[in-house]
């Protein structure tokens, strides 16, 4: 799933992106501005921006509807931008040398209305700038951290976290009248039949991409209750559990089997023979080729 990005930072670098990782309620880039104008634009997905690396005092100049906002980009500087909105053209003081942009599609908030807030759509972010708020650096982290590092659950860990990042919002960055009702908190549980349907599925399907709307909808559960339900059940959330599931599988298969280890890291769903072994080895404390040679 892609964002904006190539449309709007028709100058900017790519460093790294989402665009071919199985994210479905999110994405994201991580780029590298130069110092001049980002011209004039309207997006259809809401969209947060984050300084990640020090800007050497370089500000931004940004307008809409005649709001004028001018702020200084210090590492962890966070700026929202509704879907929709008329945004002039944007002035950059100087380069900026990593920048995350976080693309949340209309979809997403249709799925959840219903139950996080009735009202909060990708229209509804607040158009703001100069955010240090310590609840988006956290999540806005873990998406650099999957950007940089991809691991083998890292669509439905982002899946879930899109989940966490629209309530956030809704809570603290909407647009609202007086008429308009809370966040709902999370509730119900997931009973043993409900819990053991997903816990199938996630063994079924381990060599697949697994979002959390599937295994939502394996559980007949609401999407937005499902990740806190399933990780007071669990007491992990979704994507740490099919981590495990999938490690154990790993182990196995290079007890059992002759597959190359390349192999074996392709059906486990990891990105490459590295990120696996990196993996298995800080989950077991030995690399897959000695645990394998340790067992036979």
């Amino acid at each position: 799933m892609d964002g904006h990005g190539l449309e709007k930072f028709t100058d900017a670098r790519l460093i790294a992106t989402s665009a071919s990782r199985p994210w479905s309620l999110v994405s994201a880039e991580l780029r590298s501005h130069p110092i001049g104008e980002i011209g004039a634009f309207t997006p259809q997905n809401a969209e947060i921006t984050q300084t990640v690396r020090d800007t050497n005092h370089a500000y931004s100049v940004r307008s809409s509807g005649g709001i004028r906002q001018k702020v200084f980009a210090i590492p962890g500087t966070t700026w929202l931008c509704p879907a929709g909105i008329c945004e002039e053209a944007t002035r950059l003081s100087d380069d900026m040398p990593e920048v995350l942009h976080v693309y949340l599609p209309q979809h997403s908030f249709l799925g959840l209305m219903s139950e996080s807030h009735p009202d909060f759509r990708a229209q509804d972010l607040r158009y703001q700038s100069g955010l240090r708020d310590p609840a988006l650096l956290s999540l806005t982290g873990e998406i650099i951290r999957e950007l940089r590092d991809k691991t083998s659950s890292g669509g439905l860990k982002m899946d879930a976290l899109a989940i966490e990042l629209i309530g956030t919002l809704a809570r603290d960055h909407a647009e609202v009248s007086p008429s308009r009702r809370p966040v709902a908190l999370a509730k119900g549980t997931l009973d043993r039949r409900r819990l053991d349907r997903v816990l199938q599925y996630v063994d079924a399907h381990l060599d697949a991409d697994i979002s959390v709307t599937d295994l939502a909808e394996a559980a007949c559960f609401s999407l937005f209750h499902f990740v806190r339900a399933f990780h007071l059940a669990m007491g992990r959330p979704p994507h740490a559990y099919v981590s495990e599931r999938r490690l154990d599988r790993a182990r196995h298969m290079l007890a059992y089997s002759d597959n190359a280890l390349v192999e074996i890291s392709s059906s486990c769903r990891f990105s490459s023979q590295a990120n696996f072994t990196k993996a298995f080895t800080r989950a077991t404390g030995v690399s897959p080729g000695r645990y394998r040679q340790a067992l036979r």
